[in-house]
């Protein structure tokens, strides 16, 4: 029997499966936004939606984007916090790679995260120290 965790008023709830697998559900919503194996999610990422007071949760795995959802301002670290507490989470995720075995980052990838850093500094989530320290090791690899 699917077991339903509510996250609270106006962030929907998430549906745990027996297959080790859980749903999200936006509220007043009948279905899934999207349904991923709790043990293959690694990480997460928040970008701004184009609706204000709205962010694109982005679900990661093992290299690959596995879901995306437009959710409610506040709603990524809800969703997040719950995944993350759970025994599962990321139980089959292939192990990293040792930094000298890995292939070096492409310069367009490290562009990107140049630029998402930048972003999150100028919303005043990054302070300067942090942006500086997060930069050097981007710049690093």
């Amino acid at each position: 029997m699917p077991q339903k965790h509510g996250l609270g008023v106006g962030n929907g709830r998430i549906i745990e499966y027996e297959d080790g697998s859980a749903g999200y559900v936006r509220t007043g919503s009948l279905t899934q936004a999207f349904r991923v194996n709790i043990a293959e999610v690694t990480g997460f990422s928040v970008t701004k939606s184009k609706k204000m007071l709205e962010r694109q949760l982005n679900v990661h795995g093992s290299g690959t984007l596995l879901a995306s959802v437009s959710v409610n301002h506040g709603t990524p670290e809800i969703i997040e916090r719950w995944f993350r507490s759970h025994p599962a989470f990321a139980s089959n995720a292939r192990p990293a790679q040792d930094a000298s075995s890995a292939p070096p980052a492409s310069s367009a990838l490290i562009a990107d995260e140049l630029r998402k850093l930048a972003e999150l500094r100028s919303e005043g989530i990054l302070t300067e120290d942090e942006f500086a320290a997060q930069k050097a090791s981007l710049l690093r690899q």
